[in-house]
């Protein structure tokens, strides 16, 4: 992730991409495919939308008060 107030205003961003992190949330939130997603934004890749997955599930277990364990 960057951030870069020459960027889309500083909004979080893949690296190397103009590709804000909120959108790909969104995304997934709306019920978009994976693959619709990289179809959308060529310059994304799956590590991209794994990256963000993994970091949603961070944010719901620190929500809920647990410990997160990466195997």
């Amino acid at each position: 992730m960057s951030i870069d107030p020459e960027i889309l205003g500083g909004e979080p961003c893949f690296n190397g991409t103009r590709v804000p992190l909120e959108t790909v949330i969104h995304n997934i939130a709306a019920g978009i495919t994976t693959e619709r997603i990289l179809r959308n934004y060529p310059s994304l890749a799956q590590e991209h939308i794994d990256a963000v997955l993994r970091w949603e599930l961070g944010l719901a277990y620190k929500a809920a008060g647990v410990e997160m364990h990466v195997a």
